[in-house]
């Protein structure tokens, strides 16, 4: 069975709300020489750094200098973790762990649909990746270089500097 790949890909930034106190603050200081439009351009730029994009095989991150990736199939738990302010603006972040190194999604609006979600969707790429190590024909186990020290016999056999009996005695030890 070969790999399905598809195209579809969801990209998420963290929600407004997660940066609601510094919009709050940043129009309270409007008045005080103009300090708050600066702060509102600080915050909306920090709002903006983060992009999380969602595809049917991996989660990435990525921020302004980099790009992180993580395959579903690799990811062991999913957490949501939320402040007493995000639990009363409905936001929140996502820890996802995996045995090397762990990813948090900042600021995500409705953080328990999105963990539902993904929850099902490593379970399907698992599933997935079990149906096709069953599916996987095996191969021999064979050493490095024994392919191209049997193509060299095969060649010394077919050009008749071997004969026979000595090229089958060989044969059998690269089986």
């Amino acid at each position: 069975m070969a790999n399905q790949t598809s195209n579809r890909s969801i990209t998420l930034e963290p929600s407004w709300r997660n940066h609601l106190l510094g919009y709050i603050l940043s129009v309270l200081f409007i008045p005080l020489f103009g300090v708050g439009l600066i702060g509102l351009y600080w915050v909306y730029k920090r709002q903006k750094t983060y992009k999380y994009t969602f595809t049917d095989t991996k989660i990435s991150s990525q921020d302004d200098k980099y790009q992180r990736n993580i395959d579903l199939v690799n990811i062991e738990s999913v957490s949501v973790q939320q402040s007493w302010l995000q639990k009363k603006t409905s936001i929140g972040d996502i820890k996802l762990e995996t045995t090397a190194t762990s990813m948090t999604l900042r600021g995500i609006a409705d953080p328990f649909a999105l963990k539902d979600t993904l929850e099902k969707a490593i379970s399907i790429q698992k599933e997935l990746q079990k149906k096709e190590e069953h599916t996987k024909p095996e191969q021999p186990d064979r050493g490095p270089g024994t392919m191209e020290r049997m193509d060299y016999l095969t060649g010394l056999w077919q050009q008749g500097l071997v004969s026979d009996e000595d090229f089958e005695k060989e044969k059998k030890h690269f089986e």
